[in-house]
């Protein structure tokens, strides 16, 4: 039963094919943002950019999960200090590097907007407002400084930075604590329905407040995802996994549902993809508990290994820089591209290669740079920070990295 799915339940530390999921949805954003300012929406998959972000936030939700079970003896939940610790660690993987390439963002505004209204003269579907990369008011850098952003409809989507999925994460890191003990208070199941009883009611009784957002950077919009993520550490930690299993495809589906009725839904296809990268993910996971160990064992072991080698590994190091800096460097050479006549009158799929084939090294080459500098070193920096807040005590079996 178990061949193929050497994990004990809930024990191995770090999950090194965890690198190559978050490799795959930086790629991922970058090759829909591609496709946009190159004029082509013609793949339906690979056009889906919020649907790769929805695959970190399952990531985020996961890990955030998982490194509870790991600490929960050496930090328990029920103790302040245990969160003030969670909120420093989660401050310090963000911030430094997001900090940085905010301020040039918000410098380079005026440039990118340019470009941008160069490749909209072109594509005009493709236009966004420009007051996005033109705001270098207080108001602006405080809103983003402070992560406030993500609850402001009018600063939710103002930089040129892919920075609304940023704020929503760091909401997730606020609620995160209070998730938990609500989990082992009440039961996974009960909190989770409550959890998402309350998203709904929020929208219901404030719609126009959740109709003014751009994009979905509010935590109840996109709870669910997180919580689908949370599931699948829960099942690893059980044992047992279809029971979670069928739970988080609850939780999806139950949410879709509620969209609909709130007349806030997306294409069927793209829930549907979401419903399957969630039951990929627990199979990914898998401890020979699922329906069809048997037969996806070698699969799943195959697919392990591939997004655990060294390119993965790159590109998991990688992840966070490119999904914060892949635009700045996109736009410029995007709005370039579409000032040659020559360029604009190739077919799509071939603008959309060449402009790949553009952006993809200088993208990669700065961000391993900023990864081996401000990303690292700012994790770095908060390790010790953590450390002096932290009593002399046993060190939990799970507290060195464990895919942050």
């Amino acid at each position: 039963m178990n061949q193929g799915f050497p994990i004990p339940a809930g024990r191995q530390i770090h999950l090194p094919w965890l690198d190559g999921l978050r490799g795959i949805a930086a790629m991922w954003v970058l090759a829909s943002h591609v496709q946009i300012l190159s004029g082509m929406r013609d793949i339906p998959v690979l056009s889906w950019g919020g649907i790769a972000v929805d695959l970190f936030m399952l990531l985020s939700g996961f890990l955030m999960a998982h490194n509870y079970f790991l600490r929960r003896r050496a930090e328990p939940w029920d103790e302040p200090r245990t969160f003030f610790m969670f909120w420093l660690r989660r401050f310090f993987r963000i911030a430094p590097l997001y900090y940085l390439l905010l301020i040039v963002a918000i410098g380079m505004g005026a440039m990118l907007a340019e470009d941008r209204s160069s490749i909209a003269a072109i594509w005009p579907s493709t236009m966004t407002p420009l007051h996005r990369y033109l705001d270098g008011s207080v108001g602006n850098y405080l809103a983003h400084l402070s992560f406030a952003f993500g609850f402001l409809p009018d600063y939710a989507f103002r930089t040129a930075l892919p920075d609304w999925s940023i704020g929503l994460e760091m909401q997730f890191y606020l609620v995160f604590p209070f998730l938990m003990l609500a989990f082992s208070r009440f039961g996974a199941f009960r909190a989770s329905v409550a959890a998402l009883a309350i998203c709904a009611l929020a929208w219901l009784l404030l719609p126009t407040y959740f109709q003014r957002f751009e994009m979905p950077s509010l935590i109840f919009m996109k709870l669910f995802v997180f919580m689908a993520g949370m599931w699948v550490a829960i099942a690893r930690q059980e044992g047992p996994m279809t029971r979670s299993m069928l739970s988080a495809v609850g939780i999806i589906v139950l949410w879709a549902l509620m969209q609909r009725h709130m007349q806030a839904g997306e294409p069927h296809l793209m829930s549907l993809f979401r419903l399957l990268m969630v039951v990929g993910m627990f199979y990914l996971m898998n401890n020979g508990t699922l329906p069809g160990s048997g037969l996806s064992g070698r699969v799943v072991r195959e697919m392990r290994k591939l997004l655990s080698g060294r390119v993965a590994r790159f590109l998991g190091d990688t992840s966070y820089c490119v999904y914060l800096l892949h635009l700045l460097i996109l736009l410029p050479v995007a709005g370039a591209l579409a000032r040659y006549e020559a360029y604009v009158a190739l077919p799509s799929p071939v603008r959309f290669l060449i402009c790949l084939a553009l952006v993809m090294p200088p993208v990669y080459l700065v961000s391993w740079v900023l990864f081996r500098t401000v990303e690292t070193y700012g994790i770095q920096f908060g390790r010790s920070v953590v450390r002096l807040f932290s009593r002399p005590a046993v060190t939990a079996p799970g507290a060195r990295r464990a895919n942050t």
